[in-house]
């Protein structure tokens, strides 16, 4: 459904609001030449996607347990802000919520369903790891007191919060991008794009793909390019994100700190991915005891 209505309807709603001579606004999306949907979660037919083969273009994936460099991070956080601020365009200009123009979109309350499932999946096999690396258990008396309440966690952060509420990939970290030596990234795997906040495909990318030094010392920046980005693509629809919306690089921030704990529990749901290479395994180490230092690792996160 994103490529054949999500897609065009972005491209299409840019002619009316660009300045003349503008260019239109590319979304970094492999060309779908063919898609078919099963028709409901019962139904007997596999979904089918044929895109264009990006490998022959020189795109390729990157290597998860070495993580992302910083242009790389750059070069995702930047095609992702195109779809985050195209859609916050096409919401303001149009006047219509957007879960409401597109049914369709990933509903919160499925999305949660199915994020509970796999954390509690997820968080035994976690539990069973942390326990070999002596040192850790205050990060496991942490995670033990988030378990009863992670469904209203995960519920409370996916949900869409005005007026930055917009189209998100949802399911934005390194193994559905695609990049080439020269930078350019493409994005795979739309099919849980959601009505929701736009830091939570910035924190899942810089909680899941990035490599610790990485994430320690250039979060900010990255946080500013994504930023400068997004009120580039909205100040060429006339969107003036700061002066209209009230919303400012200080509120990014503060919602992207609440967005790393839904990032953190989308990752524990996937933590066999990271498990069984020792890079990955310190990675998830360090990322756990930095968000305990932050106080993130506690609902409290939701207040601030």
């Amino acid at each position: 459904m994103c490529f054949f209505q999500v897609v065009p309807d972005l491209h299409e709603f840019q002619k009316e609001y660009l300045q003349e001579g503008e260019s239109i606004i590319e979304l970094p999306i492999p060309k779908c030449y063919h898609a078919r949907y099963p028709s409901g979660d019962e139904s007997p037919v596999e979904s089918v996607l044929v895109l264009e083969n990006m490998k022959h273009k020189g795109f390729s994936v990157a290597e998860f347990s070495a993580g992302l460099t910083t242009e790389q991070a750059e070069s995702a956080l930047a095609a992702v802000a195109k779809l985050h601020g195209l859609s916050l365009a096409m919401k303001l200009k149009e006047g219509k919520p957007l879960d409401a123009k597109y049914p369709f979109l990933f509903q919160t309350s499925r999305a949660t369903d199915s994020y509970q499932q796999l954390v509690e999946r997820g968080l035994p096999q976690l539990a069973r790891f942390l326990e070999t690396r002596p040192g850790l258990e205050h990060i496991m008396a942490a995670l033990a007191g988030l378990k009863p309440n992670t469904k209203e966690l995960i519920a409370s952060l996916l949900a869409p919060k005005e007026p930055m509420a917009l189209i998100t990939h949802t399911d934005f970290w390194c193994n559905n991008l695609l990049f080439r030596e020269d930078g350019e990234c493409r994005v795979l795997d739309w099919q849980m794009v959601t009505y929701s906040r736009p830091t939570n495909d910035v924190a899942l990318l810089v909680v899941s793909s990035l490599p610790t030094q990485l994430r320690r010392t250039r979060t900010q920046s990255l946080l500013d390019t994504y930023w400068k980005e997004l009120t580039s693509v909205a100040s060429r629809l006339g969107i003036d994100i700061q002066a209209q919306l009230a919303y400012s690089r200080q509120e990014l921030a503060s919602d992207f700190k609440r967005s790393q704990l839904l990032a953190l529990l989308l990752c524990i749901g996937s933590v066999d991915v990271a498990l069984g290479d020792p890079l990955t395994e310190q990675r998830l180490v360090d990322l756990l005891q930095d968000l305990y230092d932050e106080g993130i690792l506690s609902r409290d996160v939701l207040n601030r």
